[in-house]
């Protein structure tokens, strides 16, 4: 059987999905998607995919037993351009664990997309991936979503923190005027968000010892304006306020681009993910920021609406000139499904 899960593009108030800070987070699944084929056979599976057996094991050991020890493999291909920021690893992983849940015929009142997300995210973790939970919960539900993660900055065990609180907005808005630049520079995300959510933590606990006074915590206070935008952005995009969305995007680059300086990243959100910004910027775009961690991925361009085809036309071009030659600019494609099953 074949099962699959959408790419994601945060929007709005990135990276805060309890990373670096525990605020809200505008994000939507993408029309790209990654594909899984599972099947029972003794071939070695990914570390990705062990983990995701593990973790089911560890918290629903009764429901781990209906996998019992049958040999599961798979087969894995994805549409998603590999470490762009559009979380194409999380949809693999996904794709999987949602597999999983359907052949097994895993009960889907214990392991609820809620539940699973929650899981996914405890699966990639215990692979050695640094994540917050945005990835998982749209590449799972899907849609527009806004979502709030106050409560889990700690990454805790399940149960001992809120669920996020997961808010499908495209019954309001289905269309975004957004471009998606893909820079083409490979980097892990994991070891950009483990440099930047380490520098966080430890300024965040300066401050609880009394050692660091707040208004003295640089960081924290980037990424508290950072979670804001989102807060803030959730009504200008209901209202399709592109003017003022582009204004919160603009803010949220500044301050993760400050805060990553301060973390120890020389060229702060990165030296061609910064070029690219500027650029659109200076060419009229009305907000331009990072879709990922930085360092490289992919960067989220508003623009004027039904100006798309031809800013993405000279964009494109001017990421070539910087010798990036497996850019690529793609128009933002809403998937209101999440991870599904695949007719053969």
């Amino acid at each position: 059987m074949i099962f699959s899960a959408p790419a994601r593009v945060n929007v709005l108030g990135n990276p805060t999905d309890a990373l670096e800070g525990a605020y809200a987070v505008i994000s939507a699944a993408l029309t790209l998607r990654a594909y899984v084929e599972i099947k029972q056979s003794e071939e070695e599976l990914l570390d990705l995919f062990k983990s995701c057996l593990l973790v089911i094991k560890e918290y629903f050991p009764e429901e781990y037993r209906r996998i019992g020890d049958r040999p599961v493999s798979c087969k894995y291909w994805t549409e998603i351009p590999r470490e762009a920021g559009l979380a194409g690893s999380t949809a693999l992983t996904t794709a999987f664990m949602y597999g999983l849940r359907e052949v097994y015929g895993l009960n889907r009142r214990k392991l609820n997309d809620y539940i699973l997300a929650e899981l996914i995210q405890r699966a990639e973790e215990k692979a050695g991936v640094t994540c917050g939970y945005a990835d998982r919960y749209v590449c799972l539900m899907g849609g527009l979503a806004y979502m709030d993660f106050r409560g889990k900055l700690y990454h805790r065990p399940l149960r001992k923190e809120p669920l996020t609180t997961y808010e499908r907005l495209e019954r309001y808005v289905k269309y975004i005027p957004l471009l998606i630049a893909y820079l083409g520079v490979r980097r892990s995300s994991s070891s950009v968000h483990r440099k930047f959510r380490s520098a966080y933590m430890k300024e965040l606990e300066l401050v609880k010892k009394e050692v660091l006074k707040p208004k003295d915590a640089k960081i924290l206070k980037a990424m508290r304006i950072v979670g804001l935008t989102a807060m803030k952005g959730k009504y200008a995009l209901l209202e399709e306020n592109w003017t003022e969305f582009g204004r919160l995007m603009n803010i949220n680059h500044k301050w993760v681009n400050i805060a990553m300086k301060l973390a120890g990243f020389k060229h702060g959100a990165g030296y061609y993910n910064n070029a690219v910004i500027n650029y659109a910027l200076r060419k009229g775009a009305l907000g331009a920021k990072l879709s990922g961690a930085g360092g490289g991925g992919s960067v989220i361009v508003l623009v004027e609406p039904g100006k798309e085809e031809n800013f993405a036309k000279d964009l494109e071009k001017y990421m070539k000139s910087l010798g990036l030659s497996s850019s690529r600019v793609f128009r933002f494609r809403l998937s209101e499904e999440g991870a599904r099953s695949e007719k053969i």
